[in-house]
């Protein structure tokens, strides 16, 4: 993707390719929890996922937007057909991943 791409060389990605809408299986699709929901990936790497993102300080703000972001969470891991990845700060984890672990554990 960076080699297609040079502004230099008058080099740019269509916007049809960059939004996933081309044929084939190589290409990377960016998107929002709530915009994946409804929809499968072969794998789906889920950034930010550090204790004071998810849930956010805002999430935390009524016992409502604690549930939605949690089933927003929920949403994410459940899209893979194959592989998922959690990317957070060391020793800085979601509360949600360690839920997450601990389930895996007992099935």
């Amino acid at each position: 993707m960076i080699s297609n791409t040079d502004p230099a060389r008058d080099l740019d990605i269509p916007l049809a390719h960059f939004a996933g809408r081309t044929e084939g299986s190589e290409r990377v699709n960016l998107s929002t929890l709530r915009s994946a929901k409804g929809r499968e990936f072969g794998a789906v790497i889920m950034y930010g996922v550090n204790a004071a993102d998810m849930p956010s300080t805002r999430d935390k703000g009524s016992p409502g937007s604690l549930r939605e972001a949690r089933r927003l969470f929920y949403v994410g891991v459940t899209r893979p057909k194959t592989h998922l990845s959690l990317v957070y700060q060391e020793h800085h984890h979601s509360p949600w991943v360690l839920e997450l672990f601990q389930q895996s554990r007992q099935n």
